[in-house]
């Protein structure tokens, strides 16, 4: 639930019991945290008059220890991520092509693709979340790579994790095309890109 602290900041109680950003300025000021005060009042989106974009946005900025889905450079040594890379500075990634659901507990889901490796698995902070198949790991089962430069895709196993291309058992990457079937657990995903050919997202300027 979104809660709104004392000192006016907005953040997900799911995620946090206290307000990270009062949590991280008392760590500062060496205050306790038993000394700050928390306004338990929850209330909906609505009545806090922000967009579900805002809101989400609220909820993603809060989660130092979750890689963003869509992040473009992560650093070495966690899987942090930040918003910023290929194409510059933006609010949105640009998509550059999608997974859809053919088999399995979310059949008919369709899952988008940025540049970069889009990380599946069962967590929510995975790029494709497939949430019901238990027979997939919930951290990075597998990835889907798109390549900028060379305008190409990849499915690559992580952690030794089983994946099926087009029925056939990957121990490597494995380059993607149109229409091809990648087989996680008891999920069959269909890849359609949106980038290929002459159609590619430039870098900004």
């Amino acid at each position: 639930m979104i809660k709104r602290c004392n000192n006016g900041h907005w953040y997900d109680t799911g995620m946090n019991k206290v307000c990270p950003h009062c949590k991280r300025e008392s760590e500062k000021l060496g205050i306790r945290l038993d000394d700050l005060e928390e306004d338990d009042r929850t209330i909906s989106i609505a009545e806090a008059g922000l967009s579900l974009g805002e809101e989400l946005g609220a909820i993603i900025g809060n989660a130092g220890n979750m890689p963003m889905p869509g992040g473009m450079v992560s650093e070495s040594g966690d899987d942090k991520t930040i918003s910023f890379g290929f194409f510059g500075m933006t609010a949105v990634q640009p998509v550059t092509g999608w997974l859809v659901c053919m088999t399995g507990s979310e059949r008919g889901k369709d899952y988008r693709l940025h540049v970069g490796k889009n990380f599946v698995g069962r967590s929510p902070s995975m790029d494709v979340v497939l949430v019901d198949d238990k027979k997939i790991s919930r951290e990075k089962h597998c990835s889907v790579i798109y390549d900028p430069k060379g305008n190409l895709f990849y499915v690559s196993p992580e952690s030794g994790n089983l994946v099926y291309l087009n029925e056939e058992l990957l121990e490597t990457s494995g380059k993607l095309e149109e229409d091809d079937k990648i087989t996680i657990g008891d999920t069959s995903l269909l890849f359609i890109p949106f980038s290929r050919g002459n159609r590619r997202w430039e870098e900004e300027k």
